[in-house]
């Protein structure tokens, strides 16, 4: 499964993207996560499985849903990001992409 994680600058998504392979490896999936920013995000949008926004990004899922349409664009949720709550984010891509 390949996870990208678009961002506002990168700081926070670092630690959120090896959050969320921590978690693939808990539910024993196989999964690549990696960052972009958001004005980088079109060009590797197509490698992806799903891509999940950053909620500071909130304004911009449509734009990154236009991008790769058949793809899962999901928005973090404000508290999940907060909490850093990996696990709930990581189950929410996996049933996006194996639904």
């Amino acid at each position: 499964m390949k996870i990208l994680l678009c961002c506002l600058a990168g700081v926070t998504s670092t630690l959120f993207s090896t959050k969320l392979k921590e978690a693939a490896s808990r539910k024993r999936v196989d999964a690549t996560v990696w960052s972009a920013s958001e004005h980088a995000v079109e060009f590797s949008a197509e490698l992806a499985d799903v891509i999940l926004v950053e909620p500071q990004l909130k304004g911009s899922v449509d734009k990154i849903q236009a991008m790769v349409p058949e793809k899962p664009v999901i928005l973090i949720s404000d508290e999940d990001f907060k909490n850093f709550n990996a696990m709930q984010i990581f189950e929410t891509a996996y049933n996006a992409v194996n639904k």
